[in-house]
């Protein structure tokens, strides 16, 4: 579950470059009589950020040989101007333009600005952005609606300086202005993009709501907004926003899917698969919707659709690695482990570094019993991520089931090291300490679970049996009371213990 939302956020890890490199253009706008110092403004910096995107375009290509970027891209390149034209497009947004000077007389607009680049980071936000069609179709038309609002502008100041009717010169500025806020939005969503990339969600969230204030029709900037409020987990104005961006443009198939993402958070299984057999209907063959779709089913425990769904996924992509690590946590909850140990292995196969399905795997061996196979995936999952607190946890579990004590707190510490609020990781330190007879330990152990989670039954339990380890009868009654009121067959035993 956790992996749907960072779909929209991964960036690979490759580096070619070396250095931090920083364009300088300057740029004077001529105003025109029909030029506020605003739109003045707007058309300088529209003009002056062209010329550099352009620069730093030309220096990106010049990084690369052809073949690579026909790789990137997954198509042949004809031609440098489609190369850069893309370029351009992306680096759009991805890039901050710095106004270094600004001056403004009444009659022309000079700016100087600057763009500076990590081309490092650069190149991993490219890697990232190509191989996502539809965020680069994303960045690509916003690009387009700017170059359209500029080439508007431009045919509507000609227009302006040759019209002599009043009525048609009112419709023409008020066309000019609508242009001029097209560009000027276009500007604002990229801004919003570039500091979403830094995870500046707030930062965001506010420049994307400019550009609406400046376009209520951008359905661009709407989708962007829902995808900073479901990182921040706003679900329900995630959810509006998106809804917003279907209505103004019904046909992007990655806003049905993040719609069905922000609803399947919410719990709301209903609307989220109606969401994605949305998509579906705007591109049958995807697989990551079918495997998005099989994640719902699964968790409204639907396994046989889940199952199919899958498996259409990996119809589509035999080596998805998430549609096979998906099937097998389905075939896992059914308790068919053989298919789950094959379904897990496949997505190691294709994804050695698949920590999420050698923990699932180390799961099925645990429950058969098999436990150096589950230590070995456990030891695994955590090589490959250091701070799985789930899977020290698990691992703790085995070396508990096989007597090894001390190997076994050393797991649950360092669960709890990395999720602090592991209320069940303390309970089962308690329990270690418990068979080691370091009672004070113990108690502590499981003061702590019941401190993270009140209601958590078995601390309460295991904590009034050590009381009574100890002699201290009057704290063990006090715990029963509580146990009595949330879970009365768990209270029985206890008084059966204290009492008998």
């Amino acid at each position: 579950m956790k992996k749907i939302f960072f779909i929209l956020l991964l960036l690979s890890s490759m580096s070619i470059f070396a250095k931090t490199k920083t364009f300088i253009r300057e740029y004077s706008y001529q105003a025109s009589d029909y030029d506020s110092k605003v739109t003045a403004r707007v058309n300088a910096l529209e003009e002056v950020k062209r010329l550099l995107l352009e620069e730093v375009a030309v220096f990106i290509k010049s990084e690369f040989e052809d073949s690579e970027w026909e790789k990137q891209i997954g198509d042949k390149i004809e031609s440098g101007e489609f190369t850069e034209k893309r370029l351009i497009s992306i680096t759009a947004g991805i890039t901050q333009t710095e106004i270094i000077e600004e001056t403004w007389n009444g009659v022309e607009y000079w700016l100087k600005a600057k763009i500076t680049i990590d081309p490092d980071e650069m190149k991993k936000q490219l890697d990232s952005i190509l191989q996502d069609k539809e965020k680069t179709e994303e960045l690509e038309k916003t690009r387009q609606m700017a170059d359209d609002a500029r080439k508007e502008i431009q045919r509507l100041k000609q227009e302006l300086e040759s019209v002599n009717n009043e009525k048609e010169q009112i419709a023409l500025q008020n066309a000019y202005k609508k242009n001029i806020d097209q560009l000027d939005a276009t500007d604002w969503l990229n801004k919003g993009h570039e500091v979403y990339l830094k995870e500046e969600y707030d930062k965001a969230k506010s420049f994307y709501l400019r550009a609406i204030e400046l376009n209520p029709n951008y359905s661009e900037a709407y989708f962007n907004l829902g995808v900073v409020y479901g990182f921040q987990r706003n679900l329900s104005d995630a959810i509006n926003s998106l809804k917003k961006a279907v209505e103004l443009n019904p046909n992007r198939l990655n806003y049905h899917l993040l719609i069905g993402i922000n609803y399947t958070f919410q719990g709301n299984y209903f609307d989220a698969i109606k969401s994605y057999k949305t998509a579906l209907g705007l591109n049958p063959e995807l697989p990551e919707t079918y495997s998005l779709l099989g994640e719902t089913y699964k968790l409204s425990g639907n396994y046989p659709d889940a199952i199919l769904c899958y498996k259409k996924a990996i119809e589509f992509n035999p080596e998805y690695s998430d549609a096979y690590y998906g099937l097998g946590l389905v075939y896992s909850t059914q308790d068919n482990y053989p298919d789950a140990i094959l379904c897990y292995k496949k997505a190691i196969e294709f994804n050695p570094e698949y920590s999420d399905a050698y923990f699932g795997l180390g799961f099925v061996y645990s429950n058969q019993d098999n436990y150096p196979d589950a230590i070995w995936c456990y030891k695994k999952a955590v090589e490959l991520n250091p701070e799985f607190s789930a899977a020290y946890y698990n691992l703790g579990n085995v070396y508990f089931e096989q007597g090894n004590y001390s190997d076994a707190i050393l797991c649950y510490k360092k669960a709890i090291e990395f999720n602090p609020e592991y209320s069940d990781a303390y309970n089962n330190l308690g329990n270690v300490y418990c068979k080691l007879g370091r009672n004070n330990e113990a108690i502590e152990s499981y003061k702590q679970a019941i401190r993270i989670n009140p209601n958590h039954t078995n601390s309460h339990l295991y904590l009034s049996v050590t009381y009574l380890m100890i002699g201290d009868r009057d704290s063990a009654i006090e715990e029963y009371k509580i146990l009595k009121n949330l879970d009365k067959e768990l209270a029985n035993r206890l008084f059966n213990l204290i009492y008998k």
